[in-house]
């Protein structure tokens, strides 16, 4: 009993040394460099930075004092570009950063940010073998070397065929970290339905609960509704003129879905590939509708001439909050769906020779 009792005595004595509520944080920061000014805490709220406070700085030094839930994605942005990410938690936590190399802080007292820096040491690791790998591409391609090419080619998917296993492994292995979501959310481009369901039916406890969890579980509801067999979900679009143009209006049709922009390197390379395709079967009942993630329009026009694409387009011009690209999920490009003459979803992901096989196969009988 006296055991016990000196135990919560002792949690007590540790509580009031540190003047810290058990839901609270304070972050004691220091900037190394020149640096004076104001320094602002935030978090990201729909793809932009909300500030949560703001402190100033004086001789290097600034503190965060507030409350948190659970451990979550912060940052402490200098100006509107410059910011220094980590993992706050219900702690006392260190910060020091140089202003020359925001993306090497040393930080201290929170356990999810550790959990974070092994997956950015991870991150690091497969970023300079993917450097590697698209340079020797990258060569081959200016020699006109298209043996090599190819080799290299196959290193490429097996190296991103590895990339995704690792974040998988470590996804799982801290599956009761909040971080495990966020590295999730991160990489989710990379994982089909099934994958993300198996990645969520890993995570323990209130990690479940979790904004990223949340996050998560809304792309998989997305995926579920454009799985093949299901209608494809309706949505309507401004094309180049401002007329308005709604999916469920091609009906009648195959139709692809093409999702695109004029600034993304691998959407133009396979457009030649696509209008291929178009040509051959647009007499046999096969359509195309683009839709850009553009946010220039004359940027738009001139690549949808450039490249001769001449079926309809549509855009919001909203760049990666593209509301048809919300809609399915679309978090990657190029990307298409390929719609039967019903508007049933019968193909995800079809580029060059494959586009063509299933188009033959469903267009058979015209």
């Amino acid at each position: 009993m006296k055991k016990i009792l000196y135990y919560i005595m002792a949690v007590m004595v540790i509580s009031a040394c540190s003047g810290r509520k058990s839901n609270e944080f304070i972050i004691n920061g220091e900037i190394k460099g020149d640096f004076t000014g104001n320094v602002y805490l935030q978090k990201s709220k729909d793809g932009q930075f909300e500030i949560v406070d703001t402190a100033t700085v004086e001789k290097g030094k600034f503190i965060f004092k507030g409350t948190i839930d659970s451990p979550d994605m912060y940052y402490i942005g200098l100006d509107e570009s410059r910011f220094v990410g980590f993992f706050n938690e219900p702690s006392d936590i260190n910060i020091s950063f140089h202003i020359d190399s925001l993306m090497m802080p040393t930080i201290t007292g929170s356990e999810s940010d550790k959990a974070y820096r092994i997956y950015l040491t991870k991150q690091e690791e497969q970023r300079s073998e993917e450097i590697s790998i698209y340079s020797a591409y990258n060569e081959a391609s200016r020699t006109g070397d298209t043996a090599k090419m190819k080799e290299i080619e196959s290193s490429i998917e097996a190296f991103e065929d590895k990339q995704k296993q690792e974040i998988m492994d470590y996804v799982k292995v801290n599956a009761s970290s909040f971080v495990a979501p966020y590295v999730a959310m991160r990489h989710s481009y990379q994982f089909d339905l099934k994958e993300l369901e198996e990645i969520m039916g890993a995570f323990e406890g209130k990690v479940k609960e979790s904004s990223f969890s949340k996050m998560l579980a809304e792309r998989v509801v997305v995926l579920q509704s454009v799985e093949p067999g299901k209608v494809a979900p309706d949505f309507t679009m401004n094309d180049v003129n401002g007329n308005p143009v709604t999916l469920s209006q091609f009906r009648g049709k195959v139709v692809l879905v093409d999702f695109w922009a004029s600034w993304c390197g691998p959407c133009r390379k396979e457009n030649p590939n696509v209008v291929a395709a178009y040509n051959e079967f647009k007499d046999k009942g096969f359509d195309i509708l683009g839709v850009s993630f553009d946010k220039d329009k004359v940027s738009w026009e001139k690549a949808i001439q450039d490249d001769k694409l001449t079926w309809n387009h549509v855009s919001d011009l909203q760049y990666w909050n593209n509301s048809a690209g919300k809609l399915y999920g679309i978090m990657s490009i190029p990307a298409n769906v390929l719609l039967d003459k019903d508007g049933k979803i019968i193909g995800k992901n079809l580029q060059g020779e494959d586009l063509k096989k299933k188009l033959a196969e469903v267009l058979a009988a015209v």
